[in-house]
């Protein structure tokens, strides 16, 4: 055999063998996808269940941080003394920096007491659950003693975008129902995510009701409209799978949040060369997809923990707020207090005087003087809180040498300091150690430390002459 002969024979046994190991790899790959469709529907489930769960963990946070705003909680409380004019232009300006901060479409207050619906704009209308078929949803929700819902609606004033409303219960210290506040943010990862996933598998993905009914889908003639009633659903964490009497394979995941079931149908057979770009696409959108995950992970969380430290925090004086303040002594219930352990009260002198004479300009000029003040004496041993309008508590630990110093200092921090309006100030200040009574709990100390601040109160307007 000449070399001619011998390079046609290793030409063709080369190509023989990559048409064989193609036909083989397709034919394997064709039988492995129609025995794996079960498991592709799956993972294609569960990229949309976790698309949907990031999606609307925002939206569910700052409802939530609404809700226990406390300065949302007494605008609520005090409606009738304000006044409707002042509680609309408190509320305008509160819905109105939220849809500012995050871009939201709406973000609305609802008043239980004057059913006032407040947004960025003012008093939209008054609620009428009883009367007006939009307003039923709020008598539902109010019923149901949710702490929050979700609702997924689309706008066909605006193409059809997918709009998720997060609605949450505002109520007092003692559980009474205060209103309904919440934020409508679009969905449009998920719309978008919807559409390529559709394209690009050739899947019908659908979110459905307890009974069947798609509330959620990219073709909006079939929202509200049809029925999925031969699909088999269930509230635990499995995902189901079933082959439907059309011949199409269905996989379906209950949401909890939005309380609707995620269903995806794919067709019983996949062409070659959507299983070629199936395998390519897999890896370049897996790749994509944890990366865009992570970036999205570590937002959500920066900005849930930016919501939680703005929601303990008193924005005025920037000490921790009353909300911290009890949970913190929540907590302290719960153990034995250590013994370098001590609760301290501080109250202004003379808060009253100042904001009738100068203003209450001065007055909160005197608060932060205050904050100031305990902040640079006794921030090093513990945390400070801001419990009322000239109330301040502390939580420390330091021995009884540090705590002469620290008031010691604090009494000189408070007569060297001047503001704009005001040339001085004043604190009364109480204190109790755990070492000093090793057998109470916190609130016992609160107790005391109250009754001594009250004391020196007493003591220091006998001293001055002045009536409190």
């Amino acid at each position: 055999m000449n070399k001619r002969n011998v390079t046609r024979l290793a030409f063709a046994i080369v190509i023989l063998s990559f048409v064989l190991s193609t036909f083989v790899s397709l034919w394997s790959l064709r039988l492995m996808a129609q025995r794996n469709v079960q498991e592709l529907s799956k993972s294609i489930a569960a990229r949309i269940n976790n698309s949907i769960s990031a999606e609307l963990s925002e939206p569910v946070n700052v409802s939530m941080a609404m809700a226990h705003d406390s300065f949302l909680i007494e605008a609520m409380k005090g409606e009738d003394q304000a006044g409707k004019e002042r509680t609309e232009e408190r509320m305008k300006e509160y819905l109105g920096s939220l849809k500012e901060t995050f871009g939201y479409e709406a973000a609305f207050v609802i008043s239980d007491a004057s059913q006032y619906y407040y947004s960025y704009g003012g008093i939209n209308k008054k609620m009428n659950p009883d009367e007006d078929v939009h307003d039923h949803w709020y008598r539902e929700f109010v019923s149901s003693e949710k702490a929050y819902e979700l609702d997924v609606d689309h706008d066909e004033l605006k193409e059809d975008r997918w709009t998720v409303f997060a609605n949450a219960r505002i109520v007092d210290e003692e559980g009474t129902l205060l209103g309904v506040c919440g934020v409508g943010a679009r969905m449009t990862g998920n719309q978008d995510l919807f559409f390529t996933l559709e394209r690009e598998y050739g899947v019908t993905i659908s979110l459905i009701d307890e009974s069947g009914l798609i509330q959620v889908c990219t073709d909006e003639s079939r929202i509200q409209k049809e029925s999925l009633k031969d699909v088999l659903i269930s509230r635990n964490d499995e995902y189901v799978y079933q082959k439907e009497s059309s011949g199409r394979l269905a996989v379906t995941k209950y949401i909890e949040d939005p309380d609707l079931y995620l269903v995806v149908e794919s067709g019983g057979s996949v062409e070659r060369r959507q299983l070629v770009n199936m395998l390519i696409l897999n890896i370049v959108l897996c790749i994509g997809v944890l990366i865009i995950m992570l970036l999205a992970v570590r937002i959500i969380i920066a900005r849930t923990r930016a919501l939680t430290h703005a929601s303990f925090m008193d924005q005025s004086t920037q000490l921790l707020n009353r909300r911290a303040f009890e949970e913190r002594k929540a907590e302290l219930s719960m153990s034995q207090l250590e013994e370098d352990f001590v609760y301290l009260t501080a109250d202004l002198n003379g808060l009253k005087r100042v904001n009738d004479q100068l203003g209450h300009a001065a007055g909160d000029e005197l608060i932060k003087g205050a904050a100031v003040c305990l902040k640079e004496c006794f921030g090093r041993y513990g945390k400070i809180y801001r419990i009322g309008g000239d109330e301040f508590a502390a939580m420390l630990h330091l021995s009884e040498a540090q705590l002469e110093e620290a008031m010691k200092a604090l009494d000189q921090a408070s007569e060297r300091w001047t503001g704009q309006y005001v040339k001085g100030l004043s604190l009364s200040c109480g204190y109790a150690l755990s070492r000093e009574f090793p057998s109470e709990n916190i609130a016992e100390l609160g107790r005391i430390s109250d009754e001594r601040m009250y004391e020196a109160k007493q003591a220091h307007y006998r001293k001055t002459g002045n009536q409190r």
